[in-house]
């Protein structure tokens, strides 16, 4: 059974959704949905895809439409309004991050799409990367011990004005945590294979920043296991040339990510070295690189997310990045704001306590 996608939004993440769904087996695209019809009609065309029924709102394609997928790829601010439309005619939902700007709007559509008994999926492809699948599975191996202590920094002067980017992050709250900082909140999540405890955060937004909102990030995470992790993101800094570090110490060794999408070593610990070693010597462990296959960012990791949601559709059961799942996430930076707000740690359980939420609804 093929399933017929309605795809709304068609910009820079919409291209390379519409890319790699006509390259995976078992889905077809049945409609496009954006604002400026002309806009639309050209841009499908571009895809080799005037054939595919162009509409200015996605009520009117569902009525026209046989469908069975629904994928947002269009502002959060209107996710709440289309998702609840999709579910409502029966299609399964694909969202990209985050689910909702609003708390309670992301709840609902979780909820919404639970009575509605449709799967729902969200946009965390940064998970499917060879990179992140092999941390994820040395810390669940156990290959050098339990994590101890984590540094996740990115840092890049993104000018939110590139005819390349989406426009409205210039002017959401929170743009940073909210389009870029969640993929590294959900990647922690993901590949420590453990859940947040508390935070302790600041945010903020440089005098020459051309976002409106605070586009710097710093977050003190403290896991479950007792790991901590420090996370400093910025959109907005002083040098062109991006900055990305994730390292993470176990007691046996440590992992470090030198790209975003790539670039894994990793080094064993020797503790001869410790009592024996010469003081700053570099060469002390090697630090070697981890073999890892080949992937396009962006392509391969998408299309593996919806290869993964297709078959959950077609088995019935769970798919791994759902909207329960997405929430822990998308709580994470909610907690943060809260944190910058308060000046202070804010626990997960609290946030959800203050929400008359349960944490097992979400398991």
């Amino acid at each position: 059974m093929t399933l017929r996608i309605i795809q709304v939004g068609l910009g820079v993440r919409g291209k390379q959704w519409a890319k790699v769904i006509a390259a995976t087996p078992g889905v077809r695209t049945v409609a496009y949905v954006a604002r400026r019809l002309d806009v639309l009609r050209h841009e499908a065309g571009q895809l080799g895809q005037a054939d595919v029924c162009c509409f200015t709102a996605l009520p009117a394609a569902l009525a026209a439409v046989p469908a069975d997928v629904v994928l947002l790829v269009s502002p959060p601010e209107v996710h709440h309004e289309q998702a609840l439309a999709a579910a409502s005619a029966g299609c399964h939902l694909l969202i990209e991050k985050p689910l909702a700007e609003d708390w309670d709007e992301a709840m609902d559509i979780v909820r919404q799409a639970e009575c509605h008994k449709v799967q729902l999926t969200v946009g965390m492809n940064f998970r499917y990367l060879p990179t992140h699948q092999e941390i994820r599975r040395i810390v669940r191996a156990g290959d050098y011990g339990q994590p101890s202590f984590g540094q996740f920094t990115y840092i890049r002067n993104r000018d939110g004005h590139r005819p390349d980017l989406n426009k409205y992050p210039l002017t959401m709250d929170q743009p940073m945590l909210l389009e870029q900082s969640i993929h590294h909140l959900d990647l922690m999540r993901y590949c420590y294979d453990d859940e947040v405890e508390s935070v302790l955060a600041e945010t903020w937004n440089p005098a020459w920043s051309v976002y409106q909102d605070d586009s710097c990030v710093s977050v003190l995470l403290h896991f479950r296991s007792g790991l901590r992790v420090n996370y400093l993101g910025t959109w907005t800094a002083g040098w062109n040339k991006f900055d990305f570090r994730w390292r993470t110490d176990f007691p046996g060794g440590v992992l470090i990510q030198k790209k975003q999408f790539s670039d894994l070593y990793a080094a064993r610990l020797d503790p001869a070295l410790a009592m024996t070693g010469p003081l700053f010597k570099d060469e002390a462990e090697s630090l070697l690189p981890i073999a890892l296959p080949q992937a396009e960012h962006f392509i391969d990791d998408t299309r593996l997310l919806l290869t993964r949601f297709v078959e959950a559709i077609q088995a019935g059961k769970p798919v791994e990045t759902s909207g329960k799942d997405h929430l822990k996430s998308l709580a994470l930076v909610h907690a943060i704001i809260e944190s910058a707000e308060q000046g202070k740690r804010v626990a997960l359980a609290d946030f959800y306590a203050r929400r008359g939420l349960a944490t097992g609804w979400l398991e």
